[in-house]
């Protein structure tokens, strides 16, 4: 079957085990060779493409509902329910997600983009087909370091306590996740996957042994491990556990999709798979260099990521006080590795545990070590509760990294970081910040570290900063918990943070308004004094902040105005009440009209 003929799952159902081969092949070389044109997660769904076509092989979606945890691996999902020919456009500006998507397709049944949430999901379609007395089969893919996430243990618990309900876990294990899995889960994973030796010689004598020799042998061996070995966690919790088996034998996943399906109890079926299968250098990635790979590009690359600046600050940071790092499952992406080799002792991956993190973060401030610890900004998120109790109620001294913050582009609605802000600002004692440029990030780190006592976030974006790893030196700088004037004018008040102030710089100039632009590198607490200095002025007040209007720093300036009786005439540009797709950067800021042009209009008008 060419791959251009499926529109549907279903279309796959005819072929024989021979032609399902050849598709798994076909969908490989088409997956490789479309993502390192777009961008896109490689090695993940390179590792899922027998499963996929497995599970629609055997199921019928959307009747049976699949639930992809994350979702960033179902690119073959995608290719099977009829979205191929838009594939040139995956992460693209208003093209096709790089996760599952409501609007996509009836095929796509859960999206979330975070870890760990499947088997909640999972639990709840379970529930709703009953209510509704609806049929089908519910099957939730989870990896081996989403499995971990205390958000996933909270339903296995459940559902596994509940006889009377049957959901489907297919655990892909591939020792990974975006960057190597961690802790005794991972390690019991390791002890149940067999060795690889082993599967090899399970596929020579699959192809040598009639199939009623397999099928006695496979009764033998059963028998043989209920009788020696220790029940493993899942059988603990309640489910019937299958495996290891070989996840990229595709007539085995069938095989034990179709047994499964005959079960009344809940199952967890294991399954081995190699992320990056098919591509050499995504098969040998033992890091995660290959989990995400960037769609090329035509322009020089100026500087190093934020990311990077923020792991060689702390690296210098050690010359002047030993801190400890708590890294949730990014230290790619973080570009912490290099951290981790050089302070191994005072750095821990904990995995994909974002609300453990904080309150490990908060007990080891609270006995006096330092600690820094690094989050996506939409992750966070997924720790409100942590840090709001036992970081900022009682005043420990945790050094936040907020990545990523800001539009994120590609990754789209799930992953912008858009709300931390408005987050951290109901919380008591903290202060937020975020640098203009490399320089101010080395000070305002180094400020966080040891002039503060309170709670620091540093927020950055996912883009470059101007620096030269060879030339720049980084040294620090006592500062000041204070906003600077970047141009002082007698014009329009400006007021902005980070790397937006670049705009605002920009407009200036084009427009000759001869404004004053202020840098709001401390978010809070807001600088009281130069607020009364610029209110003074009498001028016209203009806010951006790329992110969320409610809480941010446009409404405690607003709040300033009224205590103290000032009536400048002031407006904001922000992004208001919507959800943010996924685009590329400038195009998302001329979708939101956050964008160079946007900000002449408005001003336009404003002044």
């Amino acid at each position: 079957m060419n791959l251009k003929d499926i529109k549907k799952p279903s279309d796959i159902k005819q072929l024989n085990h021979k032609e399902l081969k050849a598709l798994a092949l076909e969908i490989r070389s088409f997956l490789i060779e479309t993502i390192t044109k777009t961008g896109g997660h490689l090695s993940s769904n390179l590792g899922t493409v027998e499963l996929i076509l497995a599970m629609h092989y055997v199921f019928n979606s959307p009747e049976d509902v699949f639930i992809f945890d994350v979702g960033h691996q179902a690119y073959t999902h995608k290719i099977l329910t009829g979205r191929l020919d838009q594939f040139d456009t995956l992460r693209q500006t208003k093209g096709l997600s790089g996760y599952m998507n409501y609007q996509e397709s009836e095929h796509d049944q859960w999206e979330s983009g975070h870890a760990g949430t499947a088997l909640s999901a999972l639990l709840g379609t379970l529930y709703a087909k009953h209510l509704k007395h609806e049929k089908g089969e519910v099957v939730a893919v989870i990896g081996d370091a989403s499995i971990t996430n205390g958000m996933a243990f909270e339903a296995l618990n459940l559902l596994g306590s509940d006889p009377k309900t049957k959901g489907i876990i297919i655990l892909n294990d591939n020792e990974m996740s975006i960057s190597k899995s961690v802790g005794s889960i991972s390690k019991a994973l390791t002890k149940f996957r067999s060795m690889k030796v082993v599967m090899k010689w399970k596929r020579i004598w699959a192809n040598i042994l009639p199939a009623f020799i397999l099928r006695f042998l496979s009764r033998v061996k059963r028998g043989i491990r209920g009788f020696l070995q220790r029940q493993n966690i899942f059988e603990d919790l309640g489910y019937m556990y299958v495996g290891p088996i070989d996840g990229h034998d595709l007539i085995s996943l069938i095989h034990h999709l179709k047994r499964i399906q005959k079960v009344k109890k809940s199952v967890v079926l294991h399954i081995i798979t190699e992320k990056g299968k098919g591509h050499v250098e995504a098969e040998n990635d033992k890091v995660g260099t290959f989990h995400g790979v960037s769609k090329p590009s035509n322009g020089i690359k100026q500087g190093i990521s934020w990311s990077e600046l923020i792991s060689l600050n702390m690296q210098k940071i050690q010359e002047h006080l030993k801190t400890f790092v708590i890294m949730p499952a990014m230290e790619i992406g973080a570009q912490f590795s290099e951290f981790a080799k050089k302070y191994a002792d005072r750095y821990l991956d904990v995995g994909i545990a974002e609300e453990h993190a904080a309150t490990m973060a908060a007990a080891l401030a609270h006995h006096g070590v330092p600690v820094f610890l690094p989050l996506y900004s939409t992750f966070s998120q997924r720790a409100f509760d942590q840090i709001l109790n036992d970081i900022c109620r009682s005043n420990h001294h945790v050094v936040i990294g907020i990545d990523r913050s800001g539009i994120v582009g590609e990754d789209g609605s799930t992953h912008q970081g858009l709300f931390d802000v408005s987050m951290f600002y109901v919380m008591p004692n903290i202060v937020i910040t975020m640098p203009y440029d490399a320089k101010e990030a080395s000070n305002l780190l180094y400020y966080g570290f040891m002039k503060q006592k309170n709670p620091f976030v540093i927020r950055y974006p996912r883009g470059t900063v101007l620096f030269d790893k060879a030339l720049d030196l980084i040294t620090f700088e006592e500062i000041e918990p204070t906003w600077s004037k970047l141009k002082t004018g007698p014009g329009i008040q400006m007021i902005s943070y980070g790397p937006s102030l670049d705009l605002l710089i920009k407009v200036d100039l084009e427009m000759k308004l001869s404004a004053s632009i202020i840098n709001a590198r401390f978010i809070k607490p807001i600088d009281e004094a130069m607020l009364h200095e610029i209110m003074k002025t009498g001028q016209r007040i203009f806010v951006y902040e790329e992110g969320s209007d409610t809480g941010s720093l446009y409404p405690q300036i607003l709040k300033f105005m009224a205590k103290h009786q000032y009536h400048n005439p002031i407006s904001n540009m922000s992004i208001t009440d919507q959800i943010v797709e996924h685009g590329h950067y400038k195009d998302m800021l001329k979708i939101l009209e956050m964008d160079f042009d946007a900000v002449v209009k408005h001003l336009q008008k404003f002044i």
